[in-house]
């Protein structure tokens, strides 16, 4: 009798290190992996074709719903993607596919590419060197008569802020100091002083004008 119950609390505890050898419930280890340049909702991933998770802010990492146990196969692909996304194949999972340990799990993760839309600064009434404008850490150096600047690309739903960095200027042969000789504002964008959103399509409405 004695053994008896014995065996039955060695099954028990057995069963309680791992459940899913006995047809119990969840697993041991959590399924979960990083995330990279995804910045709002929409991207849902699969394990083994089920299993449906969604990625929730701040979009830097991921835990399935289920856990699974230790030399589990898992395949983590993705189900749907962030509208700024263009399809599936722009968001790529690397080390998603394997058996279940403490090491495989550590080391999965998926990337994105955002969707980016051209950024175009329409300039007026340019009539002097000198002048620079700048986005972020993208800068342009804009010559006298210029009417059109092509900025780099933003993320589609990312921030932008257009500003003057150097007003146009000359330098006084005499002096050596730098003279300003126009001033230059910078209106439109969704903010309408050259900075916003960068929405579904590119952005025209930027302008910089010059006195």
């Amino acid at each position: 009798m004695k053994s008896s119950i014995l065996r039955a609390g060695v099954v028990a505890l057995a069963c309680a290190l791992s459940l899913s050898a006995c047809g119990g419930g969840k697993g041991d280890l959590n399924l979960t992996g990083s995330v990279y340049n995804v910045t709002k909702e929409g991207l849902e991933l699969t394990n083994n074709g089920g299993d449906n998770t969604k990625v929730v802010s701040p979009f830097t990492s991921f835990v399935f719903n289920n856990r699974v146990s230790t030399d589990d196969s898992f395949n983590i692909e993705v189900a749907n993607v962030p509208s700024n996304v263009a399809s599936k194949a722009d968001c790529v999972v690397t080390n998603g596919k394997g058996r279940a340990n403490y090491f495989s799990i550590a080391q999965i993760r998926v990337d994105c590419k955002i969707r980016q839309r051209a950024l175009t600064v329409n300039v007026s009434g340019l009539t002097k060197d000198g002048l620079v404008i700048v986005n972020g850490n993208d800068s342009k150096t804009v010559a006298a008569g210029t009417t059109r600047v092509d900025m780099q690309k933003v993320n589609e739903d990312g921030p932008y802020g257009v500003t003057v960095l150097t007003q146009p200027h000359t330098v006084d042969p005499v002096s050596g100091q730098s003279v300003q000789t126009q001033t230059c504002t910078v209106g439109g964008g969704s903010n309408g002083i050259g900075g916003g959103t960068m929405g579904a399509t590119e952005d025209t409405t930027v302008t910089v004008d010059c006195q």
